[in-house]
């Protein structure tokens, strides 16, 4: 009986070590794991510039809201359609006359895209050669958040000299309040 009870005590006391040992470890390594004051003042930090951030884009994207503005959005997109309609039908599609005639085309679909992006357009499409028609050319608008970033893609396609259809696309950020191109990228047109 003195032998169980000893062995129960020395259990008991090899339990409660390893208990302790285990209690010790874990509050070691959960104090380790809080996180210091610099980091947090970091974050803060962070948090505040990313709530600025947030608060002046809604104001932005508020004041230059269509729907903030008397601002005619059916007209400025009619235009807007009208202008790269005009321009990229124009340009794919067969042209052969004289370099100061090119030269004047040119200078007139400047004229119809101002600004440095609208000229940097020209100058990527506007030497376009070898096609017999343009058969379609689609302009399509994104949502109408900000007046002066509309996003816009224009779809085209034209008929080559041997008679094989190709698609050209683009994605503009557009201003409709001075109808210029801010931004375009060529985008991919995969058609089955």
């Amino acid at each position: 009986m003195k032998q169980q009870k000893k062995e129960r005590e020395s259990n008991l006391k090899v339990w409660t070590m390893t208990a302790g040992v285990l209690i010790a470890v874990l509050g070691m390594f959960a104090i380790a794991r809080v996180p210091k004051n610099d980091e947090l003042n970091d974050i803060r930090s962070e948090i505040k510039t990313v709530e600025k951030q947030i608060v002046q884009e809604k104001n932005s994207q508020t004041e230059n809201s269509a729907y903030k503005q008397k601002f005619d959005v059916v007209s400025a997109e009619k235009e807007a359609r009208d202008n790269f309609l005009k321009v990229i039908s124009a340009i794919y599609t067969k042209r052969k006359f004289s370099e100061t005639k090119q030269e004047k085309e040119l200078n007139d679909f400047e004229k119809v895209f101002p600004g440095k992006e609208g000229k940097r357009f020209i100058k990527d499409i506007g030497d376009s050669y070898g096609y017999l028609k343009n058969k379609s050319t689609n302009v399509y608008f994104g949502d109408l958040t900000n007046v002066t970033h509309t996003k816009i893609i224009v779809i085209t396609l034209v008929e080559s000299t041997n008679k094989k259809e190709i698609t050209y696309g683009w994605e503009f950020d557009y201003n409709l309040k001075t109808q210029k191109i801010n931004s375009f990228k060529e985008i991919n047109i995969e058609r089955n």
